[in-house]
Order: structure tokens, then C-alpha cells, then sequence
């Protein structure tokens, strides 16, 4: 498959937990850019298809949980390993307490 990607991807610093509106987990975010994000997961994700998650974070540098809210449209998937898959999303929307969290992310690259 021929690479698409319209913005850099970034790492994260600490464990991105994603989970959906029932409160059962997805997976975890492996990396984000702006426009985007890539999760990985134990069950395959159905493509094409948008998404209400919630995403929690314990960064080491203040001890405590944060949770943001974000809108995806799954738009690639890979299977990378016999039990794990990858999905690609289109970031739809965050709210602000998620644009804080990945705003951190960048800040963390810069040190």
C-alpha cells in the first residue's frame, strides 16, 4: 500500500489508553500527527466508519489521569502481529482537554 500520510507522525511519551462510550477499552494510541492518529488493538476496527473514543493518559511529569474526548474516522487497517491490528484515523475533533494532552506530546519531543 502506497504511503498517504499528509502529516509527520509524532511518539508518544507515556500510555495512551483509548477506550469507547460504553467504557470498554480499544487499544492504545501508537502515534499521532495532525491529522490523525494510528491504534492499536486486539480486535479489528471496522473502516470507513466514525467514532466517539476517549482517551486517558498518566504522564510522568504530573502524576495524575487526564482524560480527553476525540471524533475518528477509521480510514486503514494492517494486521501486526497474529493477535494485534493497526488502524489508521482521521482526526475529526477533540475537545480541548484532548488538545492539551497531544499539545503535551509535542512539548515532550521538544526536551
Amino acid at each position: 500500500m502506497k504511503d498517504q500520510r499528509r502529516f509527520t507522525r509524532k511518539s508518544l511519551h507515556c500510555m495512551v489508553s483509548v477506550f469507547n462510550g460504553e467504557g470498554s477499552s480499544v487499544g492504545n494510541l501508537v502515534d499521532y500527527s495532525e491529522g490523525g492518529v494510528m491504534v492499536a488493538s486486539y480486535l479489528a476496527i471496522a473502516l470507513n466508519e466514525t467514532f466517539e473514543f476517549s482517551i486517558v493518559d498518566i504522564p510522568n511529569n504530573i502524576g495524575r489521569k487526564r482524560t480527553g474526548k476525540i471524533t475518528l474516522k477509521s480510514v486503514w487497517s494492517h494486521q501486526l502481529t497474529n493477535t494485534m491490528f493497526g488502524t489508521g484515523f482521521e482526526l475529526i475533533e477533540a475537545d480541548e482537554q484532548a488538545k492539551e494532552m497531544f499539545a503535551s506530546y509535542d512539548d515532550a519531543q521538544d526536551d
